[in-house]
């Protein structure tokens, strides 16, 4: 037995799932005197997804008078915004096309019946094995679907040959490329050696570990206690003079240098190793 309810919403007119308004168009497919109406004129507000909305007789009447439409309606109007659950063919469809080359499998996915609009999967929506996506319908309108998924992608790291420590900086020689199957991340992997060749870690990274940018300083090119030329820039004119490095910098950071002379400190740009530049007198 079909349950009144499924018979009422089957007896309902569908709103076309780009609006957001019911227009004088949809009203003439049930009451013809409402074609005199300009097609695409708004006369009420579309359902929710998947809810009924009933133009009763007296706010037909009211309708009609506003828009000119003589004669008595003959019938009330049922309008839905029609649902259906998202398949997982679909699903899949979306998330390979932001993931086209990683090996997808649904585990599980919601069955909650979704409007008519384009499926999205944004590669943010991937969390702790879930990815969360959306069906856009109407003006700006977005339904949440999900799935719980097993995804990997193939990707290069690199990877410490050796253990490893703080502070000391890396040797070409302690790296090596491997090619891996994993779970999709947005964290900050190097792709070259080049980009952590040279590079100081902040912490201990043992050796088989594939190595993360947030673990890793720029290299010091100034030292502390280490005499440094100092360029001063004081309007058009430059000068070249001495200073102590009070503290280790990277290249573009700011230290305290000590002129060793009048043994006043002063803040200085690394430029280079062993360089720093300086605005305004020492």
């Amino acid at each position: 037995m079909i349950p009144l309810a499924a018979l009422a919403i089957g007896a309902c007119l569908a709103v076309e799932a780009p609006r957001d308004q019911i227009v004088a168009a949809d009203l003439a497919r049930a009451l013809p005197e409402w074609a005199a109406v300009p097609a695409d004129t708004p006369v009420a507000i579309a359902p929710a997804p998947g809810v009924q909305r009933i133009l009763r007789f007296a706010e037909l009447r009211r309708l009609g008078a506003r828009w000119g439409v003589t004669g008595d309606p003959s019938r009330e109007v049922c309008f839905v915004r029609p649902v259906e659950p998202v398949t997982p063919e679909r699903m899949l469809e979306a998330m390979r096309a932001q993931l086209p080359d990683a090996h997808i499998e649904i585990v599980e996915h919601s069955r909650m019946p979704a409007p008519a609009g384009p499926l999205e999967f944004p590669v943010g929506g991937l969390h702790s094995g879930y990815w969360y996506g959306r069906v856009n319908y109407g003006a700006g309108h977005r339904f949440v679907v999900w799935a719980r998924v097993r995804v990997t992608v193939s990707v290069k790291r690199i990877v410490a040959s050796a253990d490893l420590k703080p502070g000391e900086p890396i040797g070409r020689g302690q790296l090596r490329v491997e090619s891996r199957e994993e779970y999709p991340s947005t964290r900050a992997w190097p792709v070259l050696i080049e980009e952590v060749d040279g590079r100081i870690p902040r912490r201990p990274i043992a050796a088989g570990t594939a190595i993360q940018k947030e673990w890793l300083d720029a290299p010091r090119l100034v030292q502390r206690g280490e005499t440094v030329k100092v360029e001063v820039i004081n309007g058009g004119a430059k000068l070249e003079a001495e200073g102590v490095a009070e503290a280790a910098g990277a290249l573009g950071e700011t230290i305290t240098v000590r002129n060793p002379d009048s043994k006043r400190s002063f803040r200085a740009r690394v430029e280079g190793p062993g360089k720093v530049s300086v605005k305004g007198g020492l």
